[in-house]
């Protein structure tokens, strides 16, 4: 699959992370990370290890410094995403740079940790936020 020119869609709404307000060079994919079921040596000192066949995914950046408006457009492209708002269960689509293509993946967003740079009288501006997708 070709690459469509963003990281990160939301599956339930089609809407896209605005990709104009994250740092790039922020930008860390782990795809299909190996998990073990079992690892131990034996008196040998060899390594065994059984491994899920069941691969998990992060994806974690920042953003650039945000202001109201532009933390609205998350809040936008974010709200009606979740498959449990409480959880922050999320289904996104995001580029696999190991299978160079797009892969979905069922996900959680950790707490979010907003950080106030500066106030004005109509506006705030905020500290670059660390977004966090990790597979179920």
């Amino acid at each position: 699959m070709a690459f469509n020119g963003y990281l990160i869609k939301f599956v339930n709404t089609g809407r896209i992370f605005p990709h104009e307000l994250i740092a790039k060079d922020t930008y860390k994919s782990t795809p299909l990370q190996r998990t073990e079921i079992t690892a131990f040596r034996d008196n040998n000192n060899l390594l065994h290890r059984e491994t899920s066949p069941n691969y998990k995914s992060k994806v974690e950046f920042q953003t650039l410094q945000l202001n109201i408006a532009n933390l609205q457009k998350i809040r936008n492209a974010l709200d009606m995403a979740f498959d449990n708002e409480q959880q922050r269960k999320i289904k996104v689509e995001y580029w696999d740079d190991e299978l160079l293509s797009y892969r979905t993946m069922t996900a959680y967003i950790p707490d979010i940790t907003y950080e106030v740079k500066k106030i004005t009288n109509n506006d705030i501006i905020y500290s670059p936020i660390t977004f966090t997708f990790i597979e179920y």
